[in-house]
């Protein structure tokens, strides 16, 4: 360029100049930009808490700013029976989310600033209330009064109630607990008397539905149904029939509530009353065994709109996305049930038997260091062997005698034993029973411990009190005792 071109070289520098300053200024609003993202979407420390129902999946992130989309990395989709969500207020409450393939995350509109986490919503849990019922301790047990006993036969673990029978008064009384998940239609024989007591478990739907005309006669899980009936009507037989459309209405309707709550839409520790009512009348009036279960379920849910369930919108898209899932707790083989219910007559005395020392199929060493404790006869002493104590124990005639320790009403140990025994109690002293044998079967054995005078062989039964011999059925706190051995 020639000399004369000063003036225009001049102004291809100041062009380039500005063209270099204009890049820059770009590149450094693009450093910028990118700055700010990053410090919205750092990743966040854990919650302090994850919420019930809920397990942690995927990556945190924690924004600054105002409402906007929030994306979180996950490993995969979510599995089967799982809705995906974000963790949101430190753990303390949930937001609604979609599972994007394409970029592999959890997306959720937030509407304010805080560490978000993915997450994975068990939406069998929303549908899950209560279960079966642990065995009573009454269950399998038989009951006399009046010379009558009553007895409904060993229980099935399987089966879907168990039942307990106590007597009193010329009746007796059957009560029948659920084992099941579902709700059951008892049909009790045509002559009896109707259900005398309801109880229902404190976390299920049968409190609030025991009055309802179309639910009371449903037995529902956690719930128990007695029935007062006179001798004169025994024996008979109970049956029973799953019927779990009410339970698949009162699912969906908890599951509603529950998933509001966590979304913060609803409060309360269950739905409303009416609700619950509203659910079940539908569930009853559109179930059929002849249908898939999940098909019956989208019905149902469906039909629940006029019920107002909780959750709004929100909560309805989240239960018809997977309707299957959150009322499986109700789905399943559900068994019709017989319970035969018989009667015979009980012995009018107690037998009173003096315990005779027997063959013993189990031999020990020991020593026999006192008298017994809890027996007054002149041959019963207190042994032990091999860590275990045996009392009482009863020494046979001879200068070496057989020391037998009966361990029930049928078995004992044979103990060597080759010392000096201690001075028995004057002959004619007192001679209380031992061992008892109630009529329920239960063998009771006498033990020398604080308040307490028998143990039984169940393992938890214990007895506090000294046999009523006045008359000549004895008792021992209101249990009939057919066997004393003494």
């Amino acid at each position: 360029m020639a000399a004369n071109d000063r003036p225009a070289r001049l102004a291809l520098a100041a062009a380039v100049v500005a063209l270099l300053l204009g890049a820059t200024g770009v590149l450094v609003r693009h450093q910028v930009l990118a700055t700010t993202t990053a410090a919205a979407t750092a990743v966040a420390a854990e919650p302090g808490v994850v919420p019930p129902m809920t397990r942690r999946f995927g990556g945190g992130v924690l924004l600054d700013g105002p409402s906007r989309p929030v994306r979180i990395p996950v490993p995969g989709a979510p599995p089967a029976g799982f809705a995906p969500v974000v963790i949101a207020a430190n753990g303390t409450r949930l937001v609604p989310a979609a599972y994007d393939g394409a970029t592999r995350s959890l997306v959720a509109q937030v509407a304010y600033p805080g560490g978000f986490w993915g997450g994975l919503l068990d939406l069998a849990a929303l549908g899950r209330e209560g279960g079966p019922a642990p065995r009573p301790d009454c269950a399998g047990r038989a009951a006399s009064a009046d010379g009558v006993t009553v007895d409904a036969g060993e229980p099935d673990p399987r089966a879907p109630v168990w039942v307990c029978v106590t007597a009193g008064n010329g009746h007796a009384n059957i009560t029948l607990t659920s084992n099941s998940a579902v709700p059951y239609r008892i049909v009790p024989p045509p002559a009896w008397p109707g259900p005398a007591t309801r109880t229902a478990a404190a976390s299920t739907s049968a409190v609030q539905l025991l009055g309802r005309p179309r639910q009371r006669d449903l037995l529902w899980p956690g719930a128990g149904v007695t029935y007062t009936v006179p001798f004169g009507l025994l024996p008979a037989r109970i049956r029973g029939q799953a019927d779990p459309g009410p339970a698949l209405g009162t699912a969906l309707a908890t599951a509603a509530h529950r998933a509001a709550g966590l979304f913060g839409l609803a409060g309360g520790s269950g739905p409303a009353a009416g609700v619950l009512a509203c659910a079940a009348d539908a569930g009853a009036a559109r179930y059929t065994p002849d249908r898939p279960f999940a098909d019956v379920a989208a019905d149902v849910w469906a039909a629940l709109e006029p019920c107002h369930p909780d959750g709004g919108v929100v909560v309805r898209r989240l239960v018809a996305a997977d309707v299957g899932a959150v009322t499986s707790g109700v789905a399943g083989a559900s068994p019709a049930f017989e319970i035969p219910v018989t009667t015979s007559r009980a012995q009018r005395f107690t037998q009173v038997l003096q315990y005779r020392p027997r063959a013993a199929a189990v031999r020990a060493s020991g020593t026999c260091a006192a008298v017994s404790a809890v027996s007054g006869r002149h041959d019963a002493y207190r042994c032990s062997a091999g860590g275990t104590t045996y009392d009482p124990c009863f020494a046979g005639p001879g200068p070496r005698p057989r020391i037998t320790c009966p361990t029930s009403a049928t078995r004992a140990v044979l103990l060597t034993y080759s010392g000096a025994l201690p001075t028995p109690p004057q002959p004619g002293g007192t001679a209380d029973p031992f061992l008892l044998v109630l009529a329920d079967g239960l063998q009771c054995a006498a033990v020398a411990a604080p308040e307490v005078r028998y143990a039984c062989s169940d393992g938890r039964t214990v007895l506090h009190e000294e046999p009523d011999t006045s008359g000549p059925l004895w008792t021992i706190e209101a249990r009939t005792i057919t066997k004393a051995y003494a």
